[in-house]
């Protein structure tokens, strides 16, 4: 339901005026470095800042129409599947290679990184009652908040901040979808905003030596680091896409959002049954 156009323009703003500078921040010798924040993987700088940014866009975009009156069942779970499934391998890539050199490589954070996805997994199974689409997203939760530490956790400390993050997200994404009814559909701010704010917590409290971690990272410092995170998305979000909303506007009209974006603005639709000729 978003406009295109607005789409393009937000993902320049956002890299630039929000994105770059957390990095900045966190990694390239930045005050919240200096404090000793720990963000291994870009639990903070990617995850925090994601999440919420999709809970900004929600808001500001309002409901799918016939949100709660029409059937908004997914499409295909075989595609969310396919999806989680090359999410689940490309994540050992991603948090592995996050050492930037082979020479820093860490077996310790393909371990982790293992152990907080069957947390995750688990805990969406249990909490989720069976529902597919949580048991797929379970996975991915406990990944995002094993991001910031998992090159200092213990295993077993990984699972369970895996097992935190899958309980955590399946109570949110119902909390948010059905009783404060934020439309926020992929559940983008449960998944990527609140486990990776868990995560950056975690690191300061699985990565300590009195939970079996590596040491020397700071609760204090992961707790500030990250609430520093949520109140700079926050402010970004809404500065950018209230700027667009004012210029380019955000959301598509009611035909074009009715007939789809793959339909109305793309002019190719996403099944053979649908495929029209333009």
């Amino acid at each position: 339901r978003l406009k295109f156009s607005s789409f393009v323009v937000f993902s320049i703003l956002w890299l630039f005026v929000v994105y770059i500078p957390s990095a900045h921040w966190v990694w390239g010798n930045g005050f919240l470095g200096a404090m000793g924040v720990i963000d291994f993987a870009g639990g903070t700088v990617v995850h925090i800042n994601a999440g919420i940014a999709g809970l900004v866009a929600a808001l500001m975009l309002g409901a799918r129409q016939g949100l709660g009156r029409e059937n908004m069942s997914p499409f295909d779970l075989s595609l969310a599947v396919i999806g989680t499934g090359l999410l689940w391998v490309g994540w050992f890539g991603f948090n592995v290679m996050s050492a930037q050199t082979v020479e820093k490589i860490s077996g310790l954070v393909a371990v982790n990184s293992l152990m907080a996805m069957v947390g995750g997994t688990l805990a969406a199974l249990l909490f989720g009652k069976n529902d597919p689409g949580f048991v797929h997203n379970g996975p991915l939760a406990g990944l995002v908040a094993v991001c910031a530490g998992s090159d200092l956790m213990h295993p077993i400390g990984a699972l369970i901040v895996g097992a935190v993050a899958g309980a955590l997200f399946v109570q949110m994404f119902t909390l948010t979808q059905n009783r404060w009814k934020i439309d926020d559909v992929l559940g983008v701010w449960p998944l990527h905003g609140l486990c990776g704010a868990w995560g950056g917590i975690a690191a300061g409290i699985f990565g300590s030596k009195a939970f079996g971690g590596m040491g020397g990272v700071s609760l204090a410092g992961q707790c500030i680091g990250t609430v520093i995170g949520i109140a700079w998305a926050l402010i970004g979000g809404f500065v950018v896409y209230g700027t667009l909303k004012l210029t380019l506007g955000l959301k598509l009209s009611a035909e074009e959002e009715y007939e789809g974006a793959d339909l109305s603005v793309h002019k190719i639709s996403a099944t053979a049954d649908r495929e029209v000729s333009w």
